[in-house]
């Protein structure tokens, strides 16, 4: 048997009706947090996209002053340099009537940082170009 204090206590806790808004917090909370992780996922997708866009542009600015002299070799530089960020890019570059354009492929997986992007399943694509500086071979 509880002491008369005490067992006035638990009867009143059990009575109360104060935290009635838990259970709305309980039941929303899940939502929330799905959506600022998606928000994460979606900001690191976009930044790791804005790197990859920059190597690309350092490549191809590269390749343009012949500091690259041939294809292959920028898109070995490229993918060496964005192997930090996703081992599995690919890179493909072209230079037509002296207009270089680099185009890397990453999976969609490898730029998010939480996972929720996995669910998507797709690559990512990311193209610069960038004009032959006229040093033509």
């Amino acid at each position: 048997m509880l002491p008369f204090r005490l067992d006035r206590r638990v009867a009143r806790f059990w009575h109360r009706e104060n935290g009635a808004a838990t259970i709305e917090v309980i039941l929303w909370l899940p939502f929330f947090l799905g959506l600022f992780s998606l928000m994460v996922d979606i900001s690191m997708i976009f930044n790791n996209q804005s790197r990859i866009m920059r190597i690309i542009q350092d490549g191809n600015r590269n390749y343009s002053i012949r500091r690259l002299t041939t294809n292959a070799e920028t898109e070995t530089y490229v993918e060496n340099r964005i192997a930090p960020i996703s081992t599995n890019a690919s890179a493909v570059t072209t230079n037509v009537a002296g207009l270089i354009t680099t185009t890397v492929t990453v999976p969609l997986a490898d730029l998010d940082l939480l996972g929720i992007a996995y669910a998507f399943n797709n690559d990512w694509r990311v193209t610069a170009d960038q004009l032959d500086e006229g040093f033509s071979e």
